[in-house]
């Protein structure tokens, strides 16, 4: 009877013993759960404190996502952009590095592990690691340009381009990759090629950052026309995107980027043989630059162009009130008496830059010009011969020593 008794107790015992193994094993498989799901609602709120700056805030939310699920990649992710952030560039390696422990395929964590050995200028290690989340992510065009910066970084700009070259083909339509080949030929000087891509790129999607890009393309290869046409563009939709860009610049910023556009605009045009739109644009200016000497050049030299010989000579005589002696005002001035007749006058004021270094040329050849409307026919010689002294290849100095006109001046004389 004993026993049996003590059999039934002990069989009693084992049987509560068994079933508290998979119970507590259902307890710890809950708890894990509950710890995962805490860690997955709190990233996103991580998330949010880091984009917004908040990285103290945020750092302290993902300590806890990390203390309820320590092997999330993720997690493990966030927290070594927030150290990166804050300066911690070897504990958020290590972050990076234990993420892609836990998820080797996490492109994104090879990209930020790439962007801290850049941090550190070891390009090497960082195009490597860039690699590895492109080859991950073919598609990701921040991947690419990562590579792409990096390489240029190595003074291997040549595979740079080729890497940019093949993208492009792989993702024909996109335009960060058309305008980072651009930029990257225009540094290499090829200026053509970079405006051939600029201008495919503004036809995917015609932003003023590509648009002024392009413009300023025009500008080094000569294109002042295309240029006006492009900066006028843009100065006519820049009061439509003021009102959206009131919470990122300052008025007088705005202001400022408003007055750079049309000095750039009345320059383009005044290049480009549109003399009379550059003086409209130079009016519009008048008021703001009119303490500017060389603003009150540039305007008398459109309004020579667009023949106002008077306006030119007040234009000139307010360049010398601002800057007196200013020799190019001088050159002006002369230019504007001989346009309107009086040939004395002129005399008078190429004699005063006769001597200079840039102008003794063009004034020794303007006397010479103002000597033959006077008839004094010998010293229009000895003036010919003096300029072609000076700058024996002047191909003005040939052209005026034939006997032809004026019409047909080379573009960088007045």
């Amino acid at each position: 009877m004993l026993r049996k008794t003590i059999v039934m107790v002990t069989m009693i015992v084992l049987g509560v013993c068994t079933g508290c193994e998979p119970h507590a094993t259902q307890r710890k498989a809950a708890a894990d759960r509950w710890n995962t799901a805490t860690s997955q609602m709190k990233l996103p709120l991580a998330e949010r404190q880091y984009k917004s700056g908040s990285y103290q805030q945020a750092m302290e939310t993902v300590e806890q996502c990390l203390e309820a699920d320590p092997d999330n990649p993720q997690v493990q992710l966030l927290y070594g952009k927030i150290l990166l952030a804050r300066g911690r560039r070897s504990q958020a390696s290590e972050q990076f590095e234990l993420a892609l422990k836990s998820d080797k395929n996490l492109a994104e964590g090879w990209y930020w592990l790439g962007v801290a050995a850049e941090e550190s200028r070891d390009y090497d290690r960082a195009c490597e690691h860039y690699i590895e989340a492109s080859l991950l992510e073919p598609g990701d065009v921040d991947y690419i340009l990562a590579v792409v910066d990096v390489l240029v970084a190595l003074n291997k700009s040549e595979q740079a381009v080729k890497l940019l070259s093949a993208k492009m083909k792989a993702l024909p339509r996109n335009v960060s990759l058309k305008v980072a080949t651009a930029d990257l030929v225009l540094r290499e000087g090829d200026t053509k090629g970079a405006i051939r891509l600029y201008e495919r790129a503004v036809l995917l999607a015609d932003t003023s950052d590509i648009a002024e890009s392009l413009g300023y393309c025009y500008i080094l290869d000569g294109q002042w026309g295309k240029a006006a046409e492009i900066f006028e563009k843009l100065l006519a939709e820049y009061g439509k995107e003021r009102s959206s860009q009131s919470n990122r610049e300052t008025e007088s910023q705005e202001e400022q980027r408003r007055k750079s556009l049309a000095r750039l605009l009345a320059r383009c045009n005044m290049n480009a043989g549109r003399y009379g739109r550059a003086v409209s644009w130079y009016n519009k200016l008048a008021v703001e630059e009119r303490d500017n000497a060389q603003f009150w050049l540039q305007m008398g030299q459109a309004a020579l162009g667009a023949g106002a010989a008077n306006r030119a000579f007040m234009c000139a005589q307010k360049a010398l009130d601002l800057r007196p002696g200013y020799a190019e005002a001088i050159a002006l001035l002369g230019c504007a008496q001989y346009a309107s007749g009086d040939y004395l006058g002129a005399i008078q004021s190429f004699e005063k830059t006769a001597t200079d270094t840039k102008n003794g040329c063009f004034s020794w050849l303007m006397k010479a010009r103002c000597y033959e409307q006077l008839g004094a026919t010998t010293q229009a010689e000895r003036a010919y011969e003096k300029a072609m002294e000076i700058n024996p290849d002047s191909e003005l100095g040939d052209f005026l020593a034939k006997g032809r006109g004026t019409e047909n001046w080379p573009d960088d004389w007045p």
